[in-house]
């Protein structure tokens, strides 16, 4: 839309550490563009506050007191389909990680990430990108192999363009970057984006990256 580039990123915080969300508030606060619009420690009635505050961005910890970060994560899912869900956790242990990246999760940090990332993150999502942390994204790398060894794979062949479009969906741009890199409409990216899902079997762009890593359709050793 004409005004997304002007337009405040609302941003909603879910973590049960009061220092935690001090310290998010007070980073993102420095920032124009990014509005923290409210904060809670569990998801109990979220899906009023949703309505209510109407964030674009939750930033989402995978450990909270009452509630598995998991199954919080499900929840936002089916309540807002639509809503762009960073997780940020100190777990980064392999099956919390599949678990989120199945849910279609947008971003995941680690906690102790420097605040350029957590800044950089929120907003890439919001264009519809994604952030996945090096260590992460390896991870899921991991899991793609271990999934593709235990059937044989068809060969999946893709156009010149196709690889075009998944190099950048790897560096998280959005449709319309990829389309102004590549001198192509926004419909045309959207109509290759949705090939590459079908023909690697994945939910998502964040898995399509992961899966076309590890069977060398991409390279993400070159990335930032």
């Amino acid at each position: 839309m004409p005004e997304t580039t002007t337009s405040v990123i609302r941003t909603l915080i879910v973590d049960d550490h009061p220092v935690v969300r001090y310290g998010i508030n007070h980073m993102l606060d420095a920032e124009s563009d990014i509005e923290v619009v409210g904060e809670l420690d569990n998801i109990n009635g979220i899906g009023t506050v949703l309505s209510e505050l109407r964030p674009d961005v939750v930033l989402l910890d995978l450990e909270l007191e009452e509630t598995h970060g998991i199954d919080a994560l499900r929840f936002l899912r089916e309540e807002a389909p639509s809503m762009r869900v960073i997780i940020y956790t100190s777990h980064d242990d392999e099956e919390r990680i599949i678990q989120a990246a199945e849910l279609g999760v947008d971003g995941y940090l680690l906690k102790g990430c420097p605040k350029e990332e957590i800044v950089s993150a929120i907003r890439s999502v919001h264009d519809g990108g994604t952030a996945i942390e090096a260590s992460v994204a390896s991870k899921l790398m991991k899991h793609m192999h271990k999934r593709s060894s235990k059937s044989e794979q068809p060969a999946i062949h893709f156009s010149k363009r196709e690889k075009q479009v998944l190099e950048l969906l790897a560096e998280g741009k959005i449709n319309r970057d990829i389309g102004t890199k590549l001198f192509i409409s926004e419909s045309t990216v959207k109509f290759h984006v949705h090939a590459i899902l079908s023909k690697l079997d994945a939910n998502n762009r964040t898995e399509a990256v992961s899966i076309a890593a590890h069977l060398g359709i991409i390279d993400l050793a070159t990335g930032d």
